[in-house]
Order: C-alpha cells, then sequence, then structure tokens
C-alpha cells in the first residue's frame, strides 16, 4: 500500500508526505495497526486543565521527538485542525474474554478424559 504516490513509510511526520495522508499508509506495525506515528495528533481521555485535553503520537507537520511514547500535548477540543484526531479501536467485552477462557477449559478437560 503507498500514501498518496509516496514509497513506503514507518511513519508520517516532518513534512515527510506533504501532509496527513489516508488511514492505512505506510508499514504495519508488529500489532499490524497502520499509520501510528505521526500522521495526525490523537485525542485521549486525559483532563489537563480546565477545557484542554490531552493528546499523543505527533502529527504530519511534527519533528521526530513528538513521536515519542512518552511525549504529551494538549489543547482545546473546541478548536478543529486537520492534524488532530482520534483513533477508533475495538477492544472486546470482558465477558467474551472470560467466555473465551471458560470454553477454552472444559475443552481441555475434555480432551483429557
Amino acid at each position: 500500500m503507498q500514501a498518496q504516490g509516496h514509497a513506503l513509510h514507518d511513519a508520517n511526520y516532518n513534512g515527510e508526505l506533504g501532509g496527513p495522508t489516508d488511514v492505512g499508509y505506510g508499514k504495519a506495525s508488529s500489532s499490524g495497526t497502520f499509520g501510528q506515528g505521526g500522521n495526525a495528533w490523537e485525542w485521549n481521555d486525559a483532563v489537563i486543565d480546565g477545557s484542554s485535553r490531552g493528546m499523543r503520537g505527533g502529527s504530519s507537520g511534527s519533528v521526530n521527538d513528538n513521536l515519542a511514547s512518552s511525549n504529551r500535548s494538549n489543547y482545546d477540543p473546541s478548536n478543529e485542525y486537520c492534524d488532530i484526531g482520534f483513533r477508533v479501536a475495538s477492544v472486546p467485552e470482558p465477558t467474551s474474554v472470560v467466555l473465551a477462557m471458560v470454553a477454552s477449559g472444559l475443552l481441555l478437560i475434555r480432551r483429557q478424559r
């Protein structure tokens, strides 16, 4: 997969790709996700000060230090910018994980008979 005619990149930062790109740019991470570095600052649930909320990840215009997991930033979410967004993720409900564990345990017990 190529991002807007550019070669594959691990991250989109420092103006390398000319701005934010579509979802799924670059190489997949070890967890199979794309676009984890740069591209757009991602909101998180941290309340920093008053209406200011936390952001991580850096953007397409950020320097490489902003991509470090230890780097944090914040901004007022009532303002709109093309390089600030959020990532939609799916997390399994705890009950489905528990049910899968119970089912696996029952299968092991049944096989041991």
